[in-house]
């Protein structure tokens, strides 16, 4: 009997685990942590529904820690399978995870865990089909959301299920669009924004042009909360569009995130999986007159010296404000009407992030309570993940009959909205599981 356990990213947008179940073969895509409200993360302490010891393989999508921050716990506890992703997540993982080691309390793992999960992880490239058991197999496809992420497509003898992963919209900067899959019996797809359509690309580079400009003009700094994985490599990326045509002059741009940084060299050294207009972009750099002057600042000396710089664009983790640089930034900046806050990423409820999108009059940082003055801008057009249209796109490539579909990692009114989408475009039924739901396949 094959089944599907939903044990992570369930009617929530956080947490990402499924355990695909065979007779005695048992392997799980992704083992994500949980953020955002305190009965939620209390999850991430709960013992495993499985024994990890009995896994046979372990698939990850993509180096966010919603979807791979409990591979180290897992391996701590017993798991001695095969641990399979792309080439380029490998590389991402350890900065992700030592990251995470740093500010956890207290911690779930040891830097020693984080070694051995390394040492067993396999790097694929995408397109190559690899045989786990007799009976199982696994290829990855690019999903466009970060730089090596990935679709998931199992083969378990004659059924096949595809898991989107995160999946990123077409036309992103930096990143190719999402690989189409033709093919499934099963599909588990993301809902992250299944309620709404980003706006195009160009009407949100401009938004943020303006945004930044007429906060410099007023002498006020922005700050930007970003994921140091994706989000903080496109934003730069933005910035340098606006410099090119002349909307903003010479900025001054600080990336303060040491994890960021790490992850920007990665970046750098693969720039064989940019899109076309990114890689050449790189590789012939046109003259600029007017080049954002960009700071990486790695050291907590450095990151203050930054409030004695105005009219500065700040870009620090973490991206849904729940520890990091940004939260020093946010307490010296949101006091002040001039400044301004712009959110580009999705913020979990009871994070910080959404406590600010929500337009709460005030804030507690590091016990201390903040009145929240500066503006907060809220820019979803550069959002990692596809938005309603994107998703029912993608969908339609699939051949028919269409897979049978189970929605995840969103919150329950957006997978209503998204479930009825799909049943007036596709006339299909979908599915949305419960936490800890087993269904058979």
């Amino acid at each position: 009997m094959l089944s599907i356990q939903f044990l992570g990213a369930a009617q929530t947008v956080t947490g990402s685990c499924f355990l695909v179940q065979n007779g005695s073969q048992r392997v799980l895509v992704d083992c994500g942590l949980v953020q955002g409200r305190s009965e939620l993360t209390a999850r991430n302490r709960l013992p495993f529904e499985f024994d990890p010891s009995g896994l046979d393989a372990v698939i990850l999508t993509h180096a966010h820690l919603d979807h791979t921050g409990l591979v180290p716990r897992l391996v701590a506890e017993g798991f001695r399978g095969r641990l399979l992703t792309t080439a380029i997540t490998k590389e991402l993982l350890p900065i992700l995870w030592e990251d995470a080691l740093r500010i956890q309390e207290p911690s779930l793992y040891t830097a020693s865990d984080i070694n051995y999960s390394i040492a067993r992880s396999e790097g694929h490239r995408y397109g190559k089909i690899v045989q786990l058991t007799p009976s199982c197999r696994v290829r990855f496809s690019d999903a466009g959301h970060i730089l090596g992420s990935a679709i998931i497509e199992l083969w378990v003898k004659d059924r096949k299920i595809v898991f989107s992963g995160d999946l990123g919209q077409r036309g992103k900067p930096i990143l190719r669009d999402p690989a189409i899959i033709q093919t499934s019996d099963v599909l588990i797809l993301e809902s992250t924004y299944g309620d709404r359509n980003h706006k195009a690309l160009p009407d949100t580079i401009n938004e943020l042009g303006c945004v930044i400009r007429e906060t410099q003009t007023g002498g006020g700094t922005v700050v930007m909360p970003v994921y140091a994985i994706g989000r903080s490599q496109d934003v730069l990326y933005v910035i340098n569009r606006l410099t090119l045509t002349g909307v903003l002059n010479k900025p001054r741009v600080f990336l303060d995130s040491p994890m960021a940084i790490r992850a920007a060299e990665v970046y750098g050294r693969h720039i064989e999986a940019f899109d076309e207009e990114a890689a050449n972009l790189i590789r012939k750099p046109p003259k600029n007159p007017h080049a954002p002057q960009v700071t990486f600042t790695e050291t907590v000396a450095a990151s203050r010296s930054i409030a004695r710089v105005r009219r500065a664009i700040v870009l620090a983790g973490s991206g849904m404000c729940e520890g990091g640089r940004v939260q020093e930034h946010l307490a010296r900046c949101l006091p002040d009407p001039a400044c301004s806050v712009i959110v580009t990423g999705y913020q979990a409820e009871g994070t910080l992030g959404r406590k600010l999108v929500e337009g709460v009059p005030r804030v507690t940082i590091h016990g201390t309570v903040t009145e929240v003055r500066a503006k907060v801008h809220t820019i979803n057009g550069l959002s990692a993940h596809a938005d309603q249209g994107g998703l029912l796109e993608w969908v339609a490539a699939f051949d028919a009959p269409k897979p049978r579909i189970f929605l995840v990692h969103g919150e329950p009114e957006k997978m209503s909205l998204l479930a009825n989408a799909f049943a007036r475009r596709f006339g299909l039924k979908v599915e949305m599981p419960c936490w800890r739901e087993t269904v058979v396949v």
